[in-house]
């Protein structure tokens, strides 16, 4: 756990409380490195003053970008935008940088149906020693990758998820603690809903509506996403998954990777039903929650060979509608 110790450090803390429920595992540990950098630096300079002014950002930026790409300095600035608007929220003054001109490269990991088997299969005979483990994980994390597989949910929303926000009747869940802060209802199939079931009987919550559905060990908080990533990196070395062969810009096989390998499934799906891409993609824009198709487009991109027809496809339907733009997750 990172401890910050410039003037901000406690308003660091909270944003990135609130942050770390919001992203991927991945997501959340690259926002965390902008957050450590930036609180270092205002350490440095030894700065007091609870306000942010634009000399200040210019002079970080300067020196946080000196010897990396355009895209990761883009990053950096994009994330501590996120916090100056944040602060600003508070009623602190702050200078808000513009976002850099960057262009979206990274590459995503696509699951194929044999990964998905081995991983499932590893998961559901899990066994983690006793002075590693949260006292549920071995029965949690089952469900959780079904979850991000099957309804292509981010890791911050998942674990987040009460059972009250169950609705059995319509095999619904109501994601309350969303990116954006944006409620959606996200539909599960009878197979599915069989598990969760079952899966809420096992751990005695299935009449309490304020429980967690994946608790920690003192059952009012929730597993953390940072566990359940250590989690499926020890699933993910059981199953000979490895991140050695991924593609230029991408990370590799990872826990965001599923809700990719979701969006890319679902348009290859409805594509093969005979859903023209017009009524497909919007459809599967709201339903992962995006802002807009551009966000979209960006999770129908990965790396491997899997859906080359789908792709095609896409792109065809597209065309010119997404320009070069800055995408970030």
């Amino acid at each position: 756990m990172a401890v910050f110790n410039s003037v901000f450090r406690e308003e660091i803390s909270m944003h990135l409380s609130v942050r770390e429920a919001e992203l991927s595992y991945e997501a959340y540990r690259h926002y965390r490195r902008t957050m450590i950098l930036f609180d270092e630096y205002l350490c440095r300079i030894n700065h007091a003053d609870k306000e942010i002014s634009e000399s200040v950002i210019e002079s970080w930026i300067r020196e946080v970008s000196a010897d990396i790409s355009i895209n990761t300095s883009g990053q950096h600035v994009h994330y501590i935008r996120q916090l100056l608007l944040f602060l600003a929220d508070l009623g602190y003054t702050c200078f808000i940088p513009r976002t850099l001109a960057t262009h979206d490269t990274y590459v995503p990991y696509l699951y194929s149906d044999e990964d998905i088997k081995k991983i499932f299969a590893v998961a559901d005979s899990l066994r983690i020693s006793r002075a590693r483990k949260n006292k549920f994980a071995e029965k949690e994390i089952p469900l959780i990758l079904r979850l991000l597989y099957c309804c292509g949910l981010r890791v911050g929303e998942t674990v987040c998820i009460k059972v009250g926000d169950l609705d059995f009747e319509r095999n619904l869940i109501i994601l309350r603690v969303t990116k954006k802060y944006k409620q959606r209802l996200v539909p599960f199939g009878k197979d599915l809903a069989e598990i969760i079931y079952r899966y809420c009987i096992g751990m005695g919550i299935l009449n309490d509506s304020d429980a967690y559905l994946f608790p920690a060990d003192d059952a009012k908080s929730h597993i953390s996403p940072g566990n359940v990533g250590n989690y499926f990196r020890i699933i993910r070395e059981k199953a000979g998954i490895t991140c050695n062969d991924q593609a230029e810009h991408g990370r590799g096989a990872c826990l965001h990777c599923f809700r990719h390998s979701f969006a890319v499934r679902s348009f290859d799906k409805n594509e093969r039903s005979g859903i023209k891409a017009s009524e497909s993609v919007p459809f599967l824009s709201t339903y992962l929650g995006h802002d807009s198709l551009y966000e979209t487009e960006k999770y129908l991109k990965y790396s491997g060979n899997y859906f080359e027809d789908t792709l095609t496809k896409f792109d065809d339907y597209s065309g010119e509608l997404f320009p070069e733009v800055v995408i970030y997750e």
